[in-house]
């Protein structure tokens, strides 16, 4: 499956993490320079469930924020 987030952030090179679920996904990624709009994809094989929970934790006092995500399903082969 393929989510597709969109972030927001005021800064470049914030460090966060992204949550699924509750679940972490990702240790430490970072912002990148863009006007306000940082745009990531991110593809994960999950489980498939009715909803996702997708959350993002800032790693510093800038705040990230999750604008909006999307999933798409598709079949991933992982060999």
């Amino acid at each position: 499956m393929l989510i597709q987030a969109k972030l927001e952030c005021d800064a470049d090179h914030i460090p966060y993490r992204i949550y699924i679920n509750g679940e972490l996904m990702t240790e430490r990624y970072y912002t990148i320079a863009t006007p306000k709009t940082i745009s990531n994809d991110f593809t994960i094989q999950l489980v498939e469930a009715d909803n996702y929970d997708v959350k993002v934790e800032s790693l510093t006092d800038t705040e990230v924020k999750l604008a909006s995500y999307s999933i798409v399903k598709e079949d991933i082969q992982i060999d």
